[in-house]
């Protein structure tokens, strides 16, 4: 049987190879061009996220991102646009090499090549998330030789503004069904959409007597989806459909017969708003309850 030490210093020769391996980014190789152009037009931008449509005039290969705008330094200068295309490389190799090592050391050794996971071909719509409210942005892509894994032609780049505030109506459906709950945020056409992002939580009416003295739900989740904000728990903020079994494992809470529970969704894009609290008694796995904006006990986001 392996010790400690030979386990880690398989890992260690595992990493090693990968490294060696796979092509990194050399400032100093041959700077290939090509007629390509890349089209980058936001669509949505809100306080947290951007949709953004990329569109190529040829089929090739190319490495989009978003990342907060540099006081004082202009990526698109002649004397930065090849570093900075290097670094933005460099960024996506390292990220590549990190999960590929993961997959490999749990065995799955069949995983996408650096084209497949990093790279985006042809005409895409991209989705950037946890943006910060009144910040500048750099969106930015450019042409990639995925064999050599380096900058095939010139950067293009677009700086945009997020808002102070959200722009995106969006609406939430809540539905219980025994101990499953589901939660649907909804664009005015009733569809979902899958990239707005909110908070939630459920507690029992009897944990606020118990355990907060009494406090109002509403002060409760006020506190709580107050305290997530303040300490950037980004795991906690959820995107399009969430399904939750709340039979107390992992982080639910478990539904208890005759209970009476307050569910709260709050949207999360660049601030907490749009707040709405449902209110029910479950009385079994039999039980079934579904709840709009309009069911909501309170709805103390939206005009604070």
């Amino acid at each position: 049987m392996r010790n400690k030490y030979q386990i880690s210093n398989i890992k260690y020769q595992i990493a090693l190879l990968l490294i060696i391996m796979l092509p990194s980014c050399n400032p100093d190789a041959a700077w290939t061009t090509n007629d390509v152009t890349i089209t980058i037009s936001p669509q949505t931008i809100s306080a947290g996220y951007v949709e953004c449509a990329f569109s190529t005039n040829k089929e090739a290969y190319y490495l989009v991102a978003c990342v907060p705008a540099r006081e004082g330094y202009n990526p698109l200068d002649p004397k930065n646009q090849k570093q900075f295309m290097y670094m933005a490389l460099d960024s996506a190799d390292i990220e590549y090499k990190e999960w590929r090592h993961d997959l490999w050391e749990e065995g799955e050794f069949n995983v996408a090549p650096f084209a497949s996971h990093s790279l985006q071909y042809g005409n895409i719509v991209k989705f950037f998330t946890n943006l910060k409210p009144s910040t500048d942005y750099w969106i930015y892509a450019f042409v990639v030789d995925p064999d050599k894994v380096l900058p095939a032609g010139k950067l293009y780049l677009k700086t945009i503004t997020t808002p102070a505030t959200s722009v995106v109506d969006v609406h939430f459906e809540y539905r219980v069904i025994g101990l499953w709950d589901y939660i649907y945020p909804l664009n005015p056409d009733d569809k979902i959409n899958s990239h707005f992002p909110y908070l939630a939580a459920t507690v029992d009416s009897l944990t606020l007597q118990e355990s907060f003295e009494g406090i109002s739900p509403e002060d409760f989740f006020n506190d709580y989806f107050t305290d997530i904000a303040k300490d950037n728990r980004t795991y906690e903020v959820r995107y399009g459909v969430n399904v939750v079994k709340n039979d107390g494992s992992g982080n639910s809470i478990p539904f208890v017969e005759g209970h009476t529970f307050y569910t709260a969704i709050v949207s999360f894009d660049g601030f907490i708003g749009n707040n709405v609290i449902y209110k029910f008694t479950w009385t079994g796995e039999d039980f079934e309850a579904y709840f709009t904006d309009e069911n909501s006990i309170v709805n103390y986001g939206e005009d604070e």
